[in-house]
């Protein structure tokens, strides 16, 4: 438990209805009650309007004051949450004078990192607070809350209990039993139980490309000859102007970027200079950004129309094939799965927006719940995969070496220890909560 008290303001800076100057640690009802000029008793997240006394004498503000009872509250202390009026001035004020009175302004991520400190969260909680905070679409804020809630974190528990069940047999063979080795149906048991660990564990690294589909979205880059109007689809999907467009071939010479979100998915909309044979350097130079893109593209929308073809892709299943134009002559092609749009009039363009939702989801989107959400909790993890794959290795020997089997499994468990925060070190909680923004 913390010794000092800290506070900060909790809420964006600027002028606001209300913002929130949040105190954490055990003297936090003490300041509280010295703001105020009460000697009112504080009850467990029972709000009282009072007021802001500045200088013991001077009223700034009238306030609501949210007491938290030490350890039901987020950081595990005592805390008080003050509810003022959006004045940065006010904010400012009642921040120096509780400073003044002995509390300590809260470094970034500080609240966070006390309820870790308290037993309150582990590390992977931790970490998906701040991606939470940082997240850019409704998908990504869904599925993190449920690691808040717990649920990476049971199930990071559930392999460690597995593994040392299987841990606990093989010491009591090396300490116990008499015999030299595991019977042969033993040895058979135990390595089905640790392959089909080791499967769950390949499943549950490999929802880190979940997460990062949902918190840094699916690029779309746009595709197709001069002309064919590719800028003006991207503004019509975007529901803007923000593209220059004209009916002069080779307008846009370099690659634009947009991001926008879908059906709460994020996505990064890139309109590209038009591909085609050109001694122009200038025009060059944005084709050849324009194949850099396809490169790095989640999804490819292939505009054409009706008097140009589209840029063949062979069978990438990352294509949309899209037909614009449709306004002035229909598709006659026989392509199958070709979106027939207008650009101008917006024919077709809702259709062809449920279609990128559903192929990021498709290319995107790993079935299971996205456990692993940073690249820490990826490193560990694999480690730990890569001791039981190890310990597998191990037992498809005639006579395994116990002694180094144990030691493989222990190596495993200590990687999911570092997984959820429960063996780290201060380096590994400083680069963790320094990202977060102050007051959280």
């Amino acid at each position: 438990m913390q010794t000092t008290t800290i506070v900060s303001q909790s809420t964006p800076a600027g002028f606001s209805a209300i913002s929130v100057v949040r105190l954490s640690g055990p003297k936090s009802f003490f300041f509280s009650k010295k703001l105020s000029n009460t000697s009112k008793g504080f009850k467990h997240k029972t709000a009282q309007y009072l007021p802001v006394i500045i200088n013991e004498t001077k009223k700034i503000d009238d306030a609501v004051y949210i007491p938290y009872f030490a350890p039901k509250s987020y950081t595990g202390e005592d805390v008080v949450e003050i509810s003022c009026h959006g004045n940065p001035h006010i904010v400012l004020a009642i921040i120096n004078e509780l400073l003044s009175f002995g509390a300590e302004l809260a470094e970034p991520g500080e609240y966070t990192k006390r309820a870790f400190l308290n037993g309150k969260i582990d590390l992977l909680q931790a970490e998906s607070v701040s991606l939470l905070i940082e997240s850019k679409s409704l998908a990504a804020a869904k599925e993190l809350s449920k690691n808040i809630e717990g649920k990476a974190s049971k199930k990071i528990s559930s392999f460690k209990r597995e593994i040392i069940k299987i841990l606990s047999f093989v010491e009591f063979e090396l300490d116990v039993s008499e015999d030299d080795g595991f019977y042969v149906n033993q040895q058979k048991k135990i390595s089905l139980k640790l392959k089909s660990l080791a499967f769950q564990f390949k499943t549950a690294i490999e929802t880190f490309e979940t997460i990062q589909a949902y918190t840094q979205g699916a690029k779309v880059v746009f595709l197709g000859k001069p002309n064919v109007g590719k800028s003006t689809l991207v503004n019509k999907l975007l529901n803007n102007n923000k593209i220059l467009t004209s009916a002069t071939p080779g307008t846009t010479r370099d690659v634009i970027s947009t991001d926008i979100t879908m059906s709460g998915f994020q996505f990064s909309f890139v309109d590209t200079a038009g591909i085609h044979e050109t001694k122009n350097k200038i025009e060059a130079a944005g084709i050849l950004k324009t194949k850099e893109e396809m490169k790095n593209a989640d999804i490819i929308i292939s505009v054409f129309s009706n008097d140009t073809q589209a840029v063949d892709l062979a069978e990438d299943r990352r294509v949309i094939l899209v037909y614009n134009k449709d306004d002035l002559e229909s598709y006659k092609g026989t392509e199958k799965n070709v979106f027939s749009v207008s650009a101008i009039t917006g024919k077709g363009t809702d259709l062809l927006k449920n279609k990128i939702v559903d192929l990021a989801y498709t290319l995107k989107k790993n079935n299971s719940h996205p456990l692993i959400t940073t690249l820490r909790q990826k490193d560990s993890l694999t480690k730990a995969k890569e001791s039981l794959a190890r310990a597998i290795g191990l037992l498809d020997q005639k006579t395994p070496p116990l002694e180094l089997l144990a030691n493989e499994l222990m190596l495993s468990i200590h990687q999911l220890d570092i997984t959820t925060g429960k063996t780290t070190t201060n380096d590994v909680l400083e680069s963790v909560f320094s990202s977060f923004c102050v007051g959280k």
